[in-house]
């Protein structure tokens, strides 16, 4: 799914300009033993086979109270509601784990997905400035 996404969709989900995934982040996406990383997938089956086209994830402080989360829709599957029931399951495996906040960033232009965050219950703080675009920083508490 990574190496399908747009460079726009791959901006939003990364906060930085890339073509594909740098080693690090493909070690980052794969480290699901971590128990600090939740990461949820949704599959789409075509012919048979199984393909990824959204994941939604987080990972935790140390104690395991708070998160960053992150989710990403394939390019074909964005605006066709897939967005808010994979952040809203990824916020109920939280609350179930006991997490206390969840935070995430938005890129400011992200319309859609700053939508899906109000609606899955996240508030909005303030725009911070980025070196090439703005962002915002949400929050829920759970």
């Amino acid at each position: 799914m990574f190496s399908a996404l747009s460079a726009d969709t791959m901006f939003r989900r990364f906060l930085r300009s890339q073509k594909n995934l740098s080693e690090i982040d493909v070690q980052e996406m794969l480290r699901l033993d971590d128990r600090n990383v939740t990461s949820l997938i949704a599959v789409s089956v075509k012919d048979g086979k199984e393909q990824a086209v959204g994941e939604a994830r987080y990972v935790t402080d140390s104690a395991g109270k708070l998160a960053e989360a992150a989710a990403v829709v394939a390019d074909d599957w964005q605006n066709r509601g897939l967005e808010t029931p994979l952040f809203a399951d990824l916020i109920a495996e939280a609350r179930r784990r006991g997490l206390l906040k969840i935070f995430a960033y938005f890129d400011a232009d992200n319309k859609s997905m700053i939508r899906v965050g109000q609606k899955v219950g996240f508030r909005l703080g303030a725009r911070e400035a980025g070196s090439d675009y703005s962002m915002l920083k949400a929050e829920i508490l759970l």
